[in-house]
């Protein structure tokens, strides 16, 4: 007699009009979940242009380093999937100023201002790795030497979130092909 509709999850999506991030945006909107993605369009992306006119998309061109208005983001939102980053070698050389208050600093503080109640998934990299053993595949036991400044922050942020107890990581190994906003930089 009575309809019960399940409220899908609020996602907050951080540097959600990037590479991943704009796919990940879309699927999520594009399944009824209430999508809110923050990103500073550093690089002048319009990846999610196809997005807007959805009721439950939301886009805030803030700074994820601003921490007041990313700590009532936080607070809004079920599950935090966090992107934003300075990615790759080029770009952190290029940017060595934003690499630690961005890959680092940014997710202290979603660290510091999500509840129990809330998730995190944690997409890494396998820059956490470095150098492997010759002729040997890395698994998840394999040991995080990383040799990049990139890969040192993602491999302490991905401890931190771990021992938070409500965070999952995924550590991707490259990832590719191809997105509404393609990695030109």
């Amino acid at each position: 007699k009575y309809k019960y509709i399940k409220m899908k999850e609020k996602i907050l999506i951080t540097g959600g009009a990037g590479y991943i991030g704009s796919l990940l945006s879309e699927y999520f909107v594009n399944n009824g979940y209430v999508t809110t993605v923050v990103d500073n369009l550093m690089y002048k992306q319009n990846s999610l242009l196809h997005c807007c006119y959805k009721d439950n998309f939301h886009f805030k061109n803030i700074d994820v380093c601003n921490y007041s208005a990313m700590k009532e983001l936080i607070k809004k939102n079920d599950i935090i999937i966090p992107l934003a980053a300075i990615v790759g070698a080029p770009a952190c050389k290029k940017y060595q100023h934003l690499v630690k208050s961005i890959n680092y600093d940014s997710n202290i503080n979603i660290i510091n201002n999500i509840s129990k109640n809330q998730l995190v998934i944690f997409p890494t990299t396998n820059s956490g790795y470095g150098i492997g053993e010759k002729d040997e595949y890395c698994t998840e036991e394999s040991p995080l030497r990383p040799v990049s400044e990139y890969g040192k922050l993602k491999v302490e942020i991905e401890k931190l979130y771990l021992e938070s107890g409500n965070a999952i990581t995924l550590r991707l190994a490259t990832v590719f092909g191809m997105s509404p906003r393609m990695r030109t930089d």
